[in-house]
């Protein structure tokens, strides 16, 4: 059988403890394309399956890895979307850290003539988070405002943009002057350090009536004052965990205010649910992203052979925007 170049985590650790390993190349299923993998999109979800937070899905591969863009080598007997040749990034529950990958034909989307490799593996992970956390959960709308927390993120600086456009008022959190600049230029109103002022009485002192929704990525550590900073019916969607995910918490202003609090991630849904998350990823965000009303903010490109420095730059906070590993 065929054999490929991809990268496990066998012992969980450092950016240094990934190990490159020749395994076989897959065969699509019937639903399924082979993918030459061309780029490839540096999660936080790949730097926590790395130390052991974050295992991959029951069935699915331990390669790493969770979105990609690639050509199309092969296909599945029941594949009707795509053909070999074609140019497409798309989703995966793990395995895009590889020379070839598999992607069901519902999780891919073409690219656009205009786009490189590394723009595409930098859109799709990004855009279908803050497309649901943002709207078909946190039901943001034009003239609400939303506090965006970890704003240097991937997503944080998708968010920012995706807002705007909707017309919301943007607050965003960070923690140095660079990435606070930033945001500002993307769109945000206020940009809060964390590290040197209290974020909720930052945020009361700025607009006293309140936050309409919280995009979260911190965990317990901002859960209270998440709930302090929220108006009535106000929303919080939590996306990841950062920090401490256990804490003792005051319930009563979800009760008094009438909140709702919300999680989401991705990897784990069903095929079925995230293709209805890719299709209307699509059918909202494609058109602005071709106009480039909304854009992939990059912060860095990184040889495939050099995974341990993107990860090195994600873990220590360096990046603000989406770093894209390169395949030879």
């Amino acid at each position: 059988m065929p054999t490929m170049h991809a990268i496990r985590t066998p012992p969980f650790g450092g950016p240094e403890s990934m190990v490159h390993v020749s395994v076989e190349r897959p065969e699509p299923g019937p639903h399924q394309l082979l993918i030459k993998v061309a780029a490839i999109g540096v999660n936080r979800a790949d730097v926590m399956q790395r130390t052991g937070a974050y295992s991959p899905p029951p069935g699915e591969s331990d390669i790493l890895g969770l979105e990609l863009s690639g050509d199309v080598v092969a296909t599945g007997t029941e594949v009707s979307r795509f053909r070999g040749g074609q140019r497409i990034f798309g989703l995966v529950a793990a395995g895009a850290y590889a020379e070839y990958a598999l992607v069901h034909e519902q999780l891919a989307v073409e690219i656009p003539e205009a786009w490189s490799y590394v723009q595409a593996a930098a859109v799709i992970e990004m855009f279908c988070t803050a497309n649901e956390t943002l709207f078909t959960l946190g039901e943001l709308k034009a003239g609400e405002r939303v506090l965006i927390h970890a704003a240097g993120s991937g997503i944080g600086s998708t968010a920012i943009q995706m807002a705007r456009h909707v017309k919301a008022e943007v607050i965003a959190t960070a923690s140095v002057a660079r990435k606070l600049e930033q945001a500002r230029r993307l769109g945000a109103s206020y940009a809060i350090n964390y590290k040197e002022r209290d974020f909720a009485e930052e945020i009361m002192g700025l607009t006293p009536a309140g936050i309409d929704v919280v995009e979260d990525f911190i965990g317990a550590a901002y859960f209270q004052r998440n709930l302090a900073v929220l108006r009535p019916l106000g929303r919080m969607v939590s996306v990841g965990v950062l920090g401490p995910d256990h804490a003792d918490i005051d319930v009563r202003p979800i009760l008094y205010k009438r909140l709702k609090v919300l999680g989401f991630t991705l990897r784990p849904q069903s095929i079925g649910e995230k293709t209805a998350i890719v299709a209307r990823f699509v059918k909202r965000w494609m058109p602005p992203l071709l106009a480039k009303q909304v854009e992939p903010v990059m912060y860095a490109e990184v040889p495939f052979a050099k995974v341990s420095e993107a990860h090195r730059i994600m873990e220590a906070g360096e990046n603000f925007g989406k770093i894209v590993m390169t395949v030879p």
